[in-house]
C-alpha cells in the first residue's frame, strides 16, 4: 500500500512538472463577449494566456511573452453608437486615459500612430518611463506603455502592451497582434436554398 501511494504521488509530481517545464504551443483562442459577439485571438507560441471579468464586468485578456519583458493586456467595450469609430474618437480617448502616462515620460506628449488593423480602425501611442531610462526595471514594471484603440463590428478593443523595449522580437510579436490579432470571425455565409 506504501509503496503504491509512493508511485501514485511520483505520478502526480511528474504530470505537474511536464505541465511546468512544458511550452506553451501557439493557438487560437476565442472569448464570447456580448450581444453575440466574439473574438479570436492568436497566441503565439510561448506565450501565456490568461481572460477573466475584471471588477467592473469588463471582459479581459492578458497575453504574456515567455521571458516576461512584455506583458499584453486587453479589455473589450462595447461602442454601439461609433464613438470610437473615427481617428479623433480614438485619440480623444487615449489622451484622456493616457492622461496619468505623459507627465512621467520621456516623450511628454501624444505621438498618434494609425494603428492599421486588418479590419476596423486603431490607434496607438508608445510612452518611455522617464524613471527607469538607463537602467534594468525591477521585476513588474516596464520601461515602455504602449497604448492602443481597435474599433470593429461595435467592438472596442483597448490594449496596454507593457515592454522593457519596443525593438524585441517579443515586443514585435505583441504588436503585430494588436493589428492582426482579436478579431471577430467573419459572418458565416447564409445557406442557399
Amino acid at each position: 500500500m506504501k509503496l503504491l501511494l509512493k508511485f501514485l504521488a511520483l505520478l502526480a509530481l511528474l504530470a505537474t512538472a511536464g505541465r511546468v517545464l512544458a511550452k506553451e504551443a501557439a493557438r487560437t483562442e476565442t472569448l464570447f463577449l456580448f450581444q453575440n459577439h466574439r473574438v479570436t485571438i492568436s497566441v503565439p507560441e510561448g506565450y501565456v494566456y490568461s481572460s477573466g471579468r475584471d471588477e467592473r464586468g469588463i471582459i479581459t485578456a492578458k497575453l504574456v511573452a515567455p521571458k516576461q519583458k512584455v506583458e499584453l493586456q486587453v479589455s473589450f467595450q462595447p461602442d454601439p453608437d461609433g464613438r470610437l469609430t473615427t481617428e479623433a474618437g480614438q485619440m480623444a480617448f487615449l489622451a484622456q486615459v493616457c492622461r496619468p502616462y505623459v507627465d512621467g515620460s520621456v516623450e511628454r506628449s501624444y505621438h498618434f500612430k494609425s494603428l492599421e488593423p486588418h479590419r476596423g480602425s486603431g490607434t496607438y501611442c508608445v510612452f518611455t518611463d522617464a524613471s527607469l531610462v538607463g537602467r534594468e526595471p525591477p521585476k513588474g514594471e516596464f520601461l515602455n506603455i504602449t497604448a492602443s484603440v481597435k474599433v470593429a463590428s461595435g467592438v472596442a478593443i483597448i490594449f496596454t502592451l507593457l515592454s522593457t523595449d519596443t525593438t524585441s522580437n517579443d515586443y514585435q510579436t505583441a504588436l503585430k497582434l494588436l493589428k492582426e490579432s482579436f478579431e471577430s470571425p467573419a459572418p458565416a455565409a447564409s445557406p442557399t436554398t
